[in-house]
């Protein structure tokens, strides 16, 4: 059974027969499923759910599927399985253009289904969780960084999904195409990236008074401990 602190998968899926075969697959192996089979209600729902991991299985067209996905990732740097109903080239590149992880072709078993859903939602969830000693840390709950003076500021979600993917790996150098992709998917450019980078920084420096925590490389950005 899903017990607090479980993986947390979010399902799309608009199938009324397939949505609670997922859902039930999922928490069978203990961890939390959050099933949404309405489409106008899934972005507002993720808001609120936080998850570790994004699944979307719609009979939708495919150029909404991909809104769905490019609104997700406009939501969340947590990886994103997108299920295709046909092996079409065009649409599975389109598709990680614009910030989906891994394209699924169906039909897909159960058992295939299951082992993908652990990869990834245990994967994510370990670097989610895995303890850091650094002078920062992140408040899901609240889209927030606090600092080691425990003073608390606000953050944007462009701002808290580039610092939860920088963070994710400490020291590990993120190329600017990576984080364009994970953080805004097709939509993203360097300048945007810069941006947001900026704003951080005069953020962390001004309000938590920390300073060099994002350092630049040529072509990326990491995150010191």
């Amino acid at each position: 059974m899903p017990h607090q602190g479980s993986p947390r998968v979010f399902i799309v899926c608009d199938q009324n027969a397939t949505a609670p075969i997922w859902g039930y697959i999922v928490r069978d192996k203990g961890l939390i499923a959050i099933v949404e089979t309405s489409i106008d209600k899934a972005i507002e729902n993720a808001k609120k759910e936080l998850p570790d991991l994004i699944v979307i299985d719609l009979n939708a067209s495919h150029q909404q599927r991909i809104e769905i996905a490019r609104s997700f990732r406009s939501l969340s740097a947590s990886p994103i399985l997108f299920f295709l109903p046909t092996n079409n080239e065009d649409e599975i590149l389109e598709a990680y253009q614009n910030g989906v992880d891994e394209c699924v072709v169906k039909p897909i078993s159960p058992a295939i289904f299951l082992a993908k859903i652990l990869a990834w939602s245990n994967r994510t969830h370990t670097e989610n969780t895995k303890p850091r000693r650094t002078k920062l840390k992140l408040d899901a709950s609240h889209r927030s960084a606090i600092g080691k003076n425990k003073k608390e500021i606000k953050l944007t979600n462009l701002e808290f999904q580039f610092l939860q993917l920088v963070m994710s790996r400490p020291g590990h150098v993120f190329p600017n195409d990576e984080i364009i992709q994970r953080v805004w998917g097709a939509e993203g450019d360097v300048v945007l990236l810069k941006n947001v980078v900026y704003r951080l920084r005069k953020k962390i420096e001004e309000e938590l008074h920390e300073t060099e925590l994002i350092k630049t490389w040529p072509g990326g950005y990491s995150f010191v401990e």
